[in-house]
């Protein structure tokens, strides 16, 4: 049976004293529509006027044969669902900052329902205002919104914190199945010579990592500006789908080096880059993490997989060459990289 977003509203309508308590006045309506590789998103309009009120449905399509795909992505919306439900509760105290907020989940349908959150991803502010011709007038403005971002981190892990310690020896595995791509990978400058040197790094420095950098909690996996909507003073995390357990240093090493990830192009002030990155790691509240021995390790292991993406050409879909300009961009990133493992595996 084919099913479309018609079978959604027809849900959501029928049981509208469910998910809408207070009723709706008129018809739920399409009012934009998003076509992604697995995936088709809707904007819809729920009530008129001075009432009115929108809401996003996220629904999955996968061309048959490939159920286990499809039962992966299912299962990454429901977790999606579940735990930005749970989470609201790390948040009721704070009108600052939040997560999205699930209305309804569909299996029958492949579709997630969420409620719209204000405001403009942090990622699209910040690549407006921090260039080097940027005027300043915003800059106290982001650097509240990434000080936020640190707090609402820290939220969120003491909210989903475990019981159990993190192994810090997976990355051993983690980081040589990336470095072997590496250096099979021709468009990659790797040697085996630098996999090594980084391999050992990791083996020698695992074993010191302290008790107190062995947290285990929730990760997001995907934290970084780009998944934080920003407004007014609030901001709002989103995209919870890949959802899971692990270090607790994974989600801040990883926002704080997206944010660095603005200087591969020379185009933005660095003064200010390091600001936010500073500002972020204030918010989230642990005078000197940067230097925590685990906070270097989940660098290494984040620049080692961005590299390997990179270098697979993952984040330019697969079965696409990059045109001419974006290799010559690449061949940039991958110099960074190497240098910076250089630096830092000695």
């Amino acid at each position: 049976m084919k099913v479309g977003i018609e079978n959604v509203i027809s849900e959501l309508t029928e049981q509208e004293k469910h998910y809408f308590p207070a009723g709706l006045e008129g018809e739920l309506k399409v009012v934009r529509k998003i076509w992604r590789p697995y995936s088709r998103v809707y904007r819809i309009q729920a009530g008129a006027n001075g009432s009115t009120r929108y809401f996003w449905v996220k629904m999955f399509k996968m061309p048959e044969g490939f159920k286990e795909k499809a039962d992966k992505y299912l299962s990454r919306l429901k977790t999606e669902f579940d735990i930005t439900q749970k989470l609201q509760a790390a948040f009721v105290d704070t009108a600052e900052m939040g997560v999205i907020s699930p209305l309804a989940f569909f299996p029958q349908f492949g579709a997630v329902v969420t409620w719209e959150s204000k405001g403009q991803p942090l990622s699209d502010l910040i690549d407006r205002n921090a260039r080097l011709w940027s005027k300043d007038a915003n800059d106290s403005l982001l650097l509240d919104y990434a000080h936020k971002c640190g707090q609402a981190l820290a939220r969120m892990q003491q909210f989903t914190l475990h019981d159990t310690e993190y192994d810090p020896f997976e990355l051993i595995e983690y980081a040589d199945i990336r470095l072997q791509r590496l250096v099979k990978n021709k468009r990659a400058p790797f040697s085996e010579a630098q996999r090594k040197q980084v391999l050992t790094f990791l083996e020698r420095e695992i074993p010191h990592v302290s008790i107190e950098e062995r947290r285990v909690c929730g990760v997001h996996s995907d934290f970084a500006a780009f998944n934080v909507l920003a407004a007014d003073g609030h901001i709002t995390l989103t995209d919870f789908t890949s959802f899971k357990t692990g270090s607790s240093y994974v989600d801040l090493t990883y926002f704080y080096q997206r944010l660095g990830g603005f200087l591969h192009k020379p185009i933005f002030r660095e003064n200010f880059i390091r600001q936010l990155q500073q500002e972020f790691l204030s918010g989230y509240g642990i005078s000197g993490i940067e230097h925590h021995r685990m906070f270097t390790l989940s660098l290494v292991r984040h620049t080692i997989n961005n590299f390997s993406s990179l270098a697979r050409n993952r984040r330019g879909g697969l079965g696409k060459i990059p045109l001419p300009h974006v290799q010559l961009f690449h061949r940039r990133i991958f110099h960074i990289y190497r240098e910076w493992l250089d630096q830092v595996c000695v």
